[in-house]
């Protein structure tokens, strides 16, 4: 069983030793980051579970790590620990999408217990969200031909917007191939910089002889995964090509060639081909293999069993909790920009803050006004429309003349001109 990997974002270094000590003890897989800089390097190297992150940290804010995940729809979730100065902000973060916030000093085993209940899911042996069945055509037709290629070697470039699901459906790939039994690997194209990107995918070789493993090497005959191709630095996409193609690399330092003995995958986020920021050499060397994953909004189908499936996971042992008529209607009204990431985001919150056993759509999208406050507010802006509307045409049928106008509406030029000013209506 895997273990929970976890970002501890922390600047007090006492602190943050403690906190590792205690999940390691709890059986996850925490790294420390100690500001900001380090936290949004170690979330580009690699995936992680979820994040726990002080708000105010030594070149920023624990806001700006959560807000560039969420810009580019690849919000983990997050738990903040703040300060009492801090808790306005935390709330509202929390109003985003953040799980939760713990006011400091707080109680370690709070923690270990909002972090248990997020990862739940990671390492048990159940059914993916991934192989739940494809209604929709889209997906139909993605599904019998992942079963297809399953056997194949070739590469395979999985294109989709954020959130899509394209790392599931890659180890979906691998877990029905005969390469089930080796090691499946993800590397984030954005920790491939052109200084330490080949190390990291080839070894080195050191002057003694001595080897430093990269990852063609840690894969064996397992499946490597490069999230985000187009991310990787420009200059390391140039030295890639090769590799590629032909499944041939030289070790940092080494002067012979060895062979990849894995299979090769991609993913990269885009609305189609080619992705852009990836060399055309390497879009050609994909293209045999070039898969488009569809975004939620085209399975309208697959929502309703998806969300079943993702709230059923998030409740495993603790109680099934149930859809609400309301919440089945938002969920459906929804475009779903950040597709099936922030599905499972949305619930999984909602699992964990709700109260009783029923989820309603406040629970799923509490950033939005009540329904009775927000039909008030869609009833002020149809009156304010409509006003504007009235004073408009009065003002052409007596050509723009303010006194005329006036009179023909019933009100005072001081009201006439305080409307339109409000409005901004110009005067012809």
């Amino acid at each position: 069983m895997r273990r929970p990997s976890i970002l501890v974002v922390e600047d007090d270094a006492i602190l943050a030793d403690s906190l590792l000590t205690r999940l390691t003890l709890e059986g996850m897989d925490p790294v420390r980051a100690a500001d900001c800089g380090e936290a949004l390097a170690a979330l580009d190297r690699r995936s992680f579970d979820a994040v726990v992150s002080d708000i105010r940290l030594p070149d920023g804010s624990g806001e700006e790590i959560f807000r560039s995940r969420r810009a580019r729809r690849a919000v983990i979730p997050t738990i903040f620990t703040t300060a009492f100065a801090d808790v306005e902000q935390a709330v509202r973060l929390v109003k985003l999408g953040a799980v939760d916030y713990l006011t400091k000093p707080y109680d370690l085993g709070v923690l270990v217990d909002l972090l248990a209940r997020v990862t739940r899911a990671v390492g048990e042996a159940r059914p993916p969200v991934g192989d739940v069945p494809a209604r929709s055509p889209a997906m139909a037709r993605l599904a019998a031909s992942l079963d297809r290629l399953a056997e194949s070697d070739r590469n395979l470039l999985l294109i989709g917007a954020a959130g899509t699901g394209k790392k599931t459906l890659a180890r979906r790939l691998h877990d029905r191939s005969t390469r089930a039994g080796a090691p499946f690997v993800v590397v984030e194209g954005a920790g491939l910089t052109a200084a330490a990107g080949d190390r990291i995918l080839f070894g080195a070789v050191a002057a003694d002889g001595g080897r430093e493993p990269g990852l063609a090497v840690e894969v064996g005959e397992g499946t490597l995964l490069v999230a985000e191709i187009a991310d990787i630095a420009a200059e390391m996409q140039a030295r890639l090509p090769r590799f590629v193609e032909e499944h041939v690399y030289r070790p940092v330092g080494g002067t012979l060639e060895e062979v990849f003995a894995g299979r090769l995958m991609a993913t990269a986020t885009a609305a189609s081909e080619p992705p852009p920021g990836l060399r055309a050499d390497l879009v050609d060397r994909f293209g045999v293999l070039a898969i488009h994953v569809p975004a939620l909004a085209e399975r309208g189908e697959d929502l309703l069993p998806l969300a079943e499936a993702m709230l059923a996971e998030a409740a495993a042992g603790s109680g099934a909790k149930a859809f609400s008529r309301d919440a089945v209607a938002a969920l459906e009204a929804h475009d779903w920009p950040g597709n099936l990431r922030e599905l499972r985001n949305r619930i999984v919150r909602a699992h964990l803050l709700a109260e009783g056993e029923t989820l309603a759509a406040a629970d799923l999208f509490p950033e939005r006004p009540p329904v009775g406050e927000r039909a008030g507010l869609e009833l002020d802006a149809a009156r304010r429309d409509a006003e504007r509307q009235v004073i408009e045409a009065a003002l052409a049928e007596n050509g723009g003349r303010i006194v005329e106008t006036a009179k023909a509406l019933g009100i005072s030029r001081v009201t006439l001109w305080s409307k339109m000013k409000r409005f901004g209506i110009a005067k012809e």
